[in-house]
């Protein structure tokens, strides 16, 4: 029985049409995905020339919280870094107790880097001990709060350290790393942290005091962004 050329025609036609049909809805999709793409790409430079342009600027205002420690002794002055430094470590003088405690200070740019520079603050407290103790936060990380043991006096401090502009940032979770641990001799107490609050850093210590240290504060200063 003969076949006719057209019945062999229909699917070849039919291929062709859905080829030509997937060509078109290619043709259709690539400048939509490009607008996309083009639309992605501005609104990252837009975030990233946002984030370029944000000048920090730490506040004069400070606000002290509590770490912990028992109710005697009298207040100490306060250890407290230079404006427009924030604290980058500390250091505690110890006998039997931690008897004085101060900060180290770097200044802070307006991008949130940190420069150079050391300043160590005066010491709150009381005078005495021997040993000296430090904890420092790593390359451009600043401190954001303390960790560690209190009971009728201050038995154990480890810094929190962050990023200055991921604490600029107000985020609740920054990362953080943890200094040294540091100690008086036989330290007991119980567990104790206090963190500045969401976009702020470290800038001084407060304390109350007698013979020894009895009572310890952070205090804090805002970082303000301005663009």
């Amino acid at each position: 029985m003969a076949i006719s050329n057209g019945s062999r025609e229909v699917p070849r036609i039919a291929s062709v049409f859905a080829m030509l049909l997937l060509i078109a809805m290619v043709a259709l999709a690539t400048p939509q995905n490009r607008n996309q793409d083009r639309d992605h790409d501005r609104d990252h430079d837009r975030d990233r020339d946002h984030d370029r342009n944000t000048i920090l600027i730490l506040s004069y205002e400070r606000i002290a919280r509590d770490f912990g420690g028992g109710s005697g002794g009298r207040p100490s002055p306060d250890a407290l870094c230079d404006p427009g430094f924030v604290a980058v470590g500390f250091h505690v003088q110890t006998g039997e107790y931690i008897n004085q405690a101060w900060l180290d200070c770097a200044p802070m740019r307006s991008d949130g880097s940190l420069g150079q520079e050391r300043r160590m603050t005066a010491r709150t407290g009381s005078p005495g001990g021997r040993a000296v103790r430090d904890a420092s936060c790593s390359e451009g990380r600043a401190l954001r709060g303390l960790r560690g043991r209190t009971g009728a006096s201050i038995d154990e401090a480890i810094g929190e350290c962050a990023s200055v502009r991921e604490l600029a940032s107000r985020s609740d979770n920054p990362r953080t790393e943890l200094t040294e641990s540091v100690t008086r001799p036989r330290p007991g107490g119980r567990s104790d942290e206090v963190q500045c609050p969401p976009g702020s850093v470290v800038t001084g210590f407060r304390s109350r005091s007698g013979d020894y240290m009895d009572h310890l504060w952070i205090v804090c200063s805002e970082l303000q962004r301005s663009y």
